[in-house]
C-alpha cells in the first residue's frame, strides 16, 4: 500500500468517532437528545444543568465521556496522519495549502477531545471553531484544483450545507427556535457534514473517482478515472 492509498484509509478510518458517539449516547442515564443536547455535552466529565450564557439550558450526564474524549483524539490523529500521507496528491500550491490545513483540523480536533467543554470551555470553543474555519478553507482549495467530477460536486455541497448549518447554530445559541431540528440538530449539520466529509473523500480517493490526475507520481496512486474516460 503506498502512501497515498494509507492517507486515504486513515481519512476513512476517522469515522470511529460516529459510532463512539452513538455507544456513549446510549449510556446517558435520561437520554440523549439530538435537537436539545450539543455533540460536546457527550464529553461533559460531570453530570448537571448546563447552559450557553443561560440560553439552551439542558441536563447532561455522560457515563462514557472519556470513550467520547478518546474518540475525538483519535479521529483527529487520523486526520492528521491522513493529510501528511496526502500531502502532494494536489500537487499545486492551493492544493498542497489544502492538505496543511486539514493537518490543522485533525490536531484542532484532537484538542476538542484532550479539553472538554466543562473542564476548559474557551480551547474546547476556540479549538472546535478553528477547525471549523481550516476545514472550510481547505474543502474550498481542493475543490478548486481537483477539477470537474465527483470530488470537486461533494466538497461544494457539503461545504455550503456545512455553512448554513453554522449560520442556523449561531441563531440558535442567540435564542432563535430552529424548526426540527433544534440546536442540537444545527451544530451537527455544520460538524458532523466536516466529518462526514472527510470520511467520503477517503472513500473516493480510494476508489479513484473524479480527481484530476495531479500528484508528481502516477505509478504510486490509485488508478484515478477523470471524468469523460
Amino acid at each position: 500500500m503506498n502512501r497515498y492509498r494509507a492517507g486515504a484509509v486513515a481519512w476513512m478510518a476517522s469515522a470511529v468517532l460516529f459510532p463512539v458517539q452513538l455507544l456513549v449516547a446510549l449510556r446517558w442515564p435520561q437520554g440523549y437528545s439530538m435537537t436539545d443536547n450539543a455533540i460536546s455535552d457527550l464529553g461533559v466529565t460531570i453530570c448537571g444543568q448546563f447552559s450557553e450564557q443561560g440560553k439552551q439550558v439542558r441536563d447532561v450526564c455522560s457515563p462514557w465521556h472519556p470513550l467520547f474524549n478518546a474518540g475525538m483524539v483519535a479521529s483527529g490523529v487520523l486526520i492528521m496522519i491522513g493529510a501528511v500521507l496526502l500531502h502532494g496528491w494536489w500537487d499545486s500550491r492551493a492544493g498542497r495549502a489544502g492538505t496543511i490545513l486539514m493537518a490543522l483540523t485533525g490536531l484542532l480536533v484532537a484538542i476538542v477531545g484532550l479539553a472538554p467543554w466543562d473542564t476548559h470551555p474557551d480551547v474546547h470553543d476556540g479549538a472546535a471553531l478553528g477547525q471549523a474555519v481550516a476545514q472550510w478553507l481547505a474543502m474550498g482549495l481542493l475543490a478548486m484544483v481537483a477539477g470537474p467530477g465527483h470530488f470537486r460536486r461533494l466538497t461544494i455541497v457539503a461545504l455550503v450545507v456545512s455553512l448554513v448549518g453554522f449560520a442556523a447554530f449561531v441563531a440558535a445559541l442567540e435564542g432563535t427556535e430552529v424548526p426540527w431540528l433544534g440546536f442540537g440538530g444545527t451544530e451537527r449539520l455544520s460538524f458532523d457534514i466536516l466529518s462526514i466529509w472527510t470520511v467520503l473523500v477517503g472513500a473516493t480517493l480510494l476508489m479513484g473517482r473524479g480527481l484530476r490526475d495531479q500528484a508528481p507520481t502516477p505509478a504510486e496512486r490509485p488508478s484515478v478515472r477523470t471524468r469523460g474516460t
